[in-house]
């Protein structure tokens, strides 16, 4: 398996130094790294002052996005295979060579990925948070060199997906079957889901049960940051259904989720009493999909705020305390 690394240097990212040694540290090595620089930061002199020549530095313009930077790494690539990561994980030191073993046994494969842990090493792994039954839905046949899905999985990666972009690789023929990297993602934090899923209209997985890649918890997110990755979520899964044609088969699977995010932000926006974005997230649920407690909080958010913040202190009282008996 002939592997090249690409790295985009982004500001405000984690630096990606732990990333570069463990790169390095590999017992099967990549044939390259590429690091893409845009001159945003100057942590692209920093990597090139600690690693010197075993770094390829690839200098592209700022406006581009890291969607742009990922396509101009893959453009460089002289790789076979290739590898999408940042400064927040750091691979083990038997990443590459447990998926090289695994390609090798079942040759046909074209997208590999490992599981991966969050946080401390006692932490649940990724492939953990799987929602019930997903794994019975992958119909995957089990190897002594790992997991073969013997059916794509697109459908199941609507609603959850286990394969985070730097813990896996890419043949680089199913990665220009499905065109790179989309610009139209930038400002997107879910923006590596949309190409994910390209990918897993087409491609034919492989995966290891084991978390060899480790991710670097950041702060607890709060309601509101919450809320807005739902929301984000929600313009990707627009975008899906506009642009993807592969996409037309799994229309209602994708409305579905569209509906379970909106009503999950809404009740993340009511936890942090931002009423304002409660009741525009809740004017697009229709009445059919609100649940009791839907009303109850849409009952709430129709009152002027005088009357519904206090109203909303007392339901999450009263929320809590349900929980607490649920518990004892």
């Amino acid at each position: 398996m002939d592997v090249s690394v690409i790295l985009p240097l982004r500001a405000g990212a984690a630096s990606p130094s732990g990333m570069m040694r463990s790169i390095f540290g590999q017992r099967h090595e990549p044939r390259e790294v590429i690091v893409v620089d845009d001159g945003a930061t100057d942590e692209g002199l920093a990597l090139k002052a600690e690693f010197g020549s075993r770094l390829a530095m690839l200098r592209v313009e700022r406006s581009g996005g890291v969607q742009a930077m990922r396509n101009a790494g893959i453009a460089k690539a002289r790789g076979d295979w290739l590898a999408f990561v940042d400064g927040s994980e750091c691979w083990g030191p038997d990443f590459l060579l447990r998926l090289a073993t695994l390609h090798r046994a079942a040759p046909k494969l074209d997208l590999l990925f490992t599981d991966f842990r969050q946080g401390e090493p006692a932490a649940a792994t990724g492939f953990a948070a799987a929602p019930p039954g997903w794994w019975d839905g992958s119909r995957r046949q089990d190897l002594p060199e790992g997991w073969v899905f013997e059916r794509p999985v697109a459908a199941l990666a609507f609603r959850w997906t286990p394969i985070r972009l730097s813990a896996s690789v890419f043949a680089r023929s199913l990665v220009e079957r499905v065109g790179g990297f989309d610009s139209r993602m930038r400002g997107l934090r879910p923006e590596a889901w949309e190409f994910l899923l390209r990918c897993l209209y087409a491609g034919r997985l492989g995966a290891l049960p084991e978390a060899l890649v480790a991710v670097r918890r950041g702060d607890t997110a709060t309601p509101h940051d919450q809320a807005g990755r739902l929301i984000q979520e929600v313009e990707l899964l627009r975008f899906v259904l506009r642009h993807h044609r592969e996409a037309v088969p799994f229309r209602a699977v994708i409305e579905e989720e569209i509906r379970h995010r909106r009503v999950a932000a809404a009740d993340l926006a009511f936890a942090e009493r931002n009423h304002a974005l409660a009741r525009r997230l809740l004017s697009e649920v229709a009445s059919r999909d609100r649940s009791l407690r839907l009303r109850a909080k849409a009952a709430c958010l129709a009152l002027p705020d005088r009357l519904g913040l206090p109203l909303n202190g007392l339901l999450q009282r009263l929320s809590e305390w349900r929980q607490r008996r649920a518990a004892a």
